[in-house]
């Protein structure tokens, strides 16, 4: 890491000029709102004690030095002096826009490029380098598959656990199902489920669901994914204009059954304050009814054309018919998933986990 070779005092700001050159300017409130200490971080749970807004406006440093490496400012007011790690500052000697993201690099794939990403369910029950293999390959490529899962309910809860608290919702927590009905729900059936993602009715989509397959005993019943992300860019490269109203065009969502009329809308391609692509939502039978001008609303279905043409082409599909003890865990804000057609019996369990709680497992690094 650069070290800081010369210190500016500006009116506003301190300029520190670092060893490579880069030069940054930090506002003196912004160093006084982030020393260490107790009289600004709470020293256990590492919350602001601070009152920023009642710290003086005018607020200048006296004098600065480095001092085993800590950036040491004292104040020309009756303010403590402030302490804040080199590398501290060093991680925001760039400005940018505030993301809290995990920074795992993305790799878009389809069927012929796409390996599928496993991991042994011992390793990730039992060592931190095997969970953090598992949500960081989940994070790449959109998903990735435990092998050697016991066949339970109970070890499903328990691969959800690993990674945090099971999300709540209307199909419960940790869930098991097949082709029932138990729940008003075309996953509940033995027809064919085209590509999509869940909980397009809510307004925090799940990040990640597990699918794991406790017996298979039938014909056909291939899972079917596909990248969400590479059908965004291709269309973007290929077919701007329906992508640009996929990004804008608010698309609602509906469940209707068992006691419960859920809704929300988002663009099929929802980007962040960034301007990066975030999530791809689709799920055309929950689509729920709206009326935009008529020009508007045939150029939505022109470019829904073009995305569903792309999501059912074989070769942008991964397939693979899950066996009992296969547990795979998808990027539900990435991929779409769906199941092919089939007899016989197919007994599943899963459950749905936070995008959040995810990514703090990641942080955490245990």
């Amino acid at each position: 890491m650069a070290e800081i070779a010369a210190l500016q005092h500006h009116d506003n700001s301190l300029g520190v000029v670092w060893s490579d050159g880069v030069v940054s300017r930090y506002p003196w409130l912004w160093l006084r709102d982030h020393a260490i200490g107790a009289d600004t971080m709470h020293p256990v749970t590492g919350q602001r004690q601070l009152f920023t807004a009642g710290v003086p406006r005018a607020l200048r440093g006296l004098s600065t030095d480095v001092i085993d490496g800590a950036l040491h400012v004292t104040w020309d007011m009756l303010e403590p002096t402030s302490v804040l790690p080199v590398e501290f500052l060093g991680t925001y000697r760039h400005p940018r826009v505030a993301r809290v993201t995990v920074d795992v690099p993305i790799t878009l794939w389809k069927a012929a490029s796409i390996t599928t990403p496993t991991v042994a369910h011992e390793l990730v029950m039992n060592t931190d380098a095997g969970l953090a293999h598992w949500l960081t390959a989940t994070l790449q490529y959109g998903f990735c598959i435990v092998t050697g899962t016991p066949p339970t309910v109970e070890a499903t809860a328990a691969l959800l656990r690993r990674v945090s608290y099971v999300r709540e919702t209307i199909f419960g927590g940790v869930w098991e199902f097949q082709a029932d009905l138990a729940k008003a729900d075309t996953a509940y059936t033995t027809l064919e489920l085209r590509g999509h993602t869940d909980g397009t009715y809510s307004n925090d989509a799940p990040g990640c669901q597990l699918l794991h397959c406790l017996e298979f005993k039938g014909d056909g019943g291939d899972s079917t994914l596909v990248d969400g992300f590479a059908i965004a860019r291709r269309m973007e490269s290929e077919h701007p204009d329906e992508f640009e109203t996929l990004s804008t065009v608010m698309v609602p969502g509906q469940y209707i059954g068992d006691g419960s009329h859920l809704l929300a809308t988002r663009p099929v391609f929802r980007h962040d304050h960034t301007g990066r692509l975030a999530q791809v939502s689709f799920n055309n039978y929950d689509r729920a009814p709206f009326l935009l001008e008529e020009s508007d609303m045939l150029a939505f279905y022109d470019a829904l054309r073009v995305f569903e043409e792309l999501a059912n082409d074989t070769s942008m599909q991964w397939r693979h018919v899950l066996q009992s003890g296969e547990a795979m865990l998808l990027d539900n804000w990435r991929v779409l998933h769906g199941r092919a057609a089939y007899s016989g019996l197919r007994r599943m369990c899963g459950g749905y986990l936070n995008r959040e709680d995810v990514e703090s497992r990641l942080r955490s690094g245990r």
